[in-house]
């Protein structure tokens, strides 16, 4: 190319999610948690939430309770979902510049902690395609892998291996739009993005169990 034309490529309308890495002792710390409730049977069948979920889960079990008391992962959490919605308003002024947040950053942002749950998926549980309501934002955090996770996720790369994966799903499919991103999980990768969009979690094989904390945010 021969002249520069001040070329910038302007994608308006691009569904956004953010990404973060929890504190690892963070992960610790609610892992020991979560271990402690599931090694009584009591507990989960009074914290069972699956009637309030999509997918065919081994164990869901609400969450909301410790996930409030935790006083690093809520600090986590508002921090996340502050910049997310800093970023993605001066956005909106700014032609899918990201990155500022300066402009927004005088106000002030009270996150509400909706709901929150563990998922415990095994070999063939899955979770289809669905979204969440009552909230603005929704959020994951990846808390354990199978043991043998990392083997079957790289058995075949000819094609995409959806192993285990969470899928988000845009509803647009045309020339130049991109209307599904795949996430592998690992521990203590978090996403936070906005509640209407399709999201689904592939099943895998591999024993042992795919841990992840799911919460629902709101701007109160």
């Amino acid at each position: 190319m021969s002249h520069d034309h001040d070329l910038r490529l302007v994608a308006p309308f691009s569904p956004t999610i953010i990404k973060a890495i929890m504190p690892p002792g963070v992960v610790e710390r609610l892992n020991a948690r979560i271990d402690e409730i599931v090694a009584r049977q009591d507990e989960v069948a009074a914290r069972d939430w699956s009637a309030h979920l999509a997918g065919a889960v081994s164990t869901e079990i609400r969450f909301t309770d410790v996930i409030r008391e935790t006083v690093e992962l809520t600090d986590f959490l508002y921090d996340v979902a502050r910049t997310y919605t800093y970023r993605c308003e001066n956005a909106l002024m700014h032609y899918s510049d990201y990155e500022r947040t300066e402009e927004l950053e005088a106000r002030k942002l009270r996150i509400e902690i909706k709901e929150g749950w563990i998922n415990d998926m095994v070999a063939g549980d899955y979770n289809p395609a669905h979204f969440h309501q009552g909230c603005l934002y929704s959020s994951v955090g990846f808390l354990r892998v199978p043991p043998a996770y990392e083997a079957e996720f790289a058995a075949d790369k000819a094609r995409q291996n959806t192993a285990g994966c969470l899928q988000f799903i845009d509803s647009r499919s045309a020339v130049g739009v991109k209307n599904l991103f795949t996430v592998k999980p690992v521990v203590g990768d978090f996403y936070l993005w906005p509640s209407w969009m399709l999201h689904c979690v592939y099943p895998f094989r591999s024993p042992g169990v795919r841990r992840s904390m799911a919460i629902n945010l709101a701007l109160a």
